[in-house]
């Protein structure tokens, strides 16, 4: 997302609070906050795009990526003896 310097804290902090959100960073370059949502279905990204993100005003271009397939991500260690669990 692009955010006026200004306001760049005070979106942070609220997006911070969106349930929706599992990262929010604030990044350098001409897109200056970055965020990680997850959403059930296309369906679910569009109505937060437009319901939530769309609603803040300091908020000048957003970019969307969707991921069409996670390879390898970090998680908890499994217990002694139990085997991972596995994501299909």
């Amino acid at each position: 997302m692009a955010v006026a310097p200004a306001h760049l804290d005070q979106v942070a902090r609220t997006l911070a609070r969106h349930p929706e959100l599992a990262y929010v960073a604030a990044v350098t370059g001409p897109h200056n906050l970055t965020a990680h949502a997850l959403c059930p279905d296309p369906a679910a990204l569009h109505r937060y795009l437009t319901e939530r993100l769309g609603t803040l005003k300091a908020i000048r271009a957003l970019e969307t990526a969707p991921v069409l397939r996670t390879l390898k991500m970090a998680g908890p260690l499994p217990a002694a003896g139990k085997p991972p669990m596995r994501r299909r």
